[in-house]
Order: structure tokens, then C-alpha cells, then sequence
């Protein structure tokens, strides 16, 4: 149990990790490259398999920061200046990770696979080498990429068709759906959006994102 956050609003955090792992891949659509801070964040808390509370897998909210900001102008209903692009596939990566819920198999088969990814680890240079991303985005095809349900990503067609970036956006919709993951072990819905707006917002404003 997280010391510095009341239950609803780890509940709330957890949900702001959702929209952030969208925030970032949007940014790698658009731009071609991302906060890196965020999004190691992010894949350390894939990696996070047994975990058992909130400060295990995101040991650093702050970094979330920019997923809270979408939340909140989200549920103020102010797009002004802002694309769509990001909360729609925050609300996607939502209805992905209920998809999966209903889905015992594929859930154990993305869990082995992660397992075994987990013990190769030290392989690795880090969790954001190119090489590590494309094994999270291999598994993120043959697990949640078996749905007929698909996010469709628009962005600039020169990085939506480079390998490596197509990889870590890949890699963030996995973080993404681990983050809604923990959003639904919290108590979160996704009914919730809808008929509980100001309660969900109240518990965003009560974050002091400047001190995260």
C-alpha cells in the first residue's frame, strides 16, 4: 500500500498511466521519438509481474504527469488545442485490457511469455534498447494482437512504417493495458468515465501533479 496516496487516488494514478503509455505512443506517431523518462517508467511496470502495490510498479508518478493532464482535460471536456487522437486510444487500451480479462488463455500466454522475457532481462542493455521493445511488441502481437478489436494509429506514415518505432508503440499499448490492469484491480470501471466524471476528476485535482 502507497504511503503517499490515498487508495482513489492510486486508483486515479493507474488510470493516468493508461493515458500517458497513449500520450507517448501519439507522440512517436507524430514526432518519431518520445519523453524517455516516461516511458522507461512505463516498461519497467510491464516488467513488474509480481508486484503487489502501486509504489512497486510506478516508484516514480511524477512521471505520469502528462497521462494525469490528459485525464483531466479529458474529464473537464476541454479539447481546446488538444488532438483526440491520445484519448482515443486511451479508451481503447481500456477496452483491450477488458478483452483480455475475458480471455484466460491468452492472459496466462502474455504472462509466460513476460516471465520468460523477465529472465532474459540481463541480456538486454536496458528496457528501452530497440531490441527489448520488439520482444514486448512481439508479445503484444501474438497475445492482444489476436483480437479482432485493433487500435488504429495515424500518424506520420514515415514513422508508423519504421520498425523500431512501430515497436515501442507497440511496446507502450502493452504498458498501457498493464496500467489499465492495475486501474481494474483498484476498484476502477470502465462505467465509471461515464457516471463517474467529478468523482474521478476530484480525485485527479487532489493530486499535486507540481509535486509528484
Amino acid at each position: 500500500m502507497s504511503e503517499r496516496f490515498s487508495p482513489e487516488q492510486q486508483q486515479t494514478l493507474a488510470l493516468a498511466a493508461v493515458f500517458q503509455a497513449a500520450q507517448l505512443a501519439d507522440d512517436i506517431a507524430l514526432r518519431g521519438d518520445c519523453d524517455p523518462r516516461p516511458f522507461e517508467a512505463l516498461i519497467r511496470g510491464v516488467m513488474a509481474l509480481d508486484a503487489d502495490n502501486f509504489d512497486a510498479i510506478y516508484s516514480q508518478p511524477g512521471l505520469l504527469r502528462d497521462g494525469l493532464s490528459l485525464l483531466n482535460r479529458s474529464l473537464n471536456k476541454d479539447s481546446r488545442g488538444a488532438s483526440l487522437r491520445p484519448l482515443n486510444y486511451g479508451l481503447a487500451l481500456l477496452h483491450l485490457a477488458g478483452r483480455l480479462r475475458k480471455h484466460d488463455d491468452t492472459t496466462s500466454i502474455l504472462r509466460h511469455r513476460l516471465l520468460a522475457l523477465e529472465g532474459q532481462q540481463a541480456h538486454f542493455g536496458s528496457l528501452t534498447d530497440d531490441a527489448f521493445c520488439h520482444r514486448l511488441a512481439g508479445i503484444y502481437v501474438d497475445t492482444l494482437g489476436t483480437f479482432r478489436f485493433r487500435i488504429q494509429v495515424k500518424g506520420e506514415p514515415a514513422h508508423l512504417q519504421d520498425d523500431n518505432k512501430a515497436a515501442r508503440i507497440r511496446a507502450l499499448f502493452l504498458a498501457g493495458v498493464r496500467a489499465a490492469f492495475l486501474w481494474h484491480q483498484l476498484g476502477g470501471r470502465r462505467w465509471h468515465l461515464l457516471f463517474q466524471r467529478k468523482r474521478i476528476l476530484a480525485q485527479v485535482e487532489s493530486i499535486d501533479i507540481n509535486n509528484l
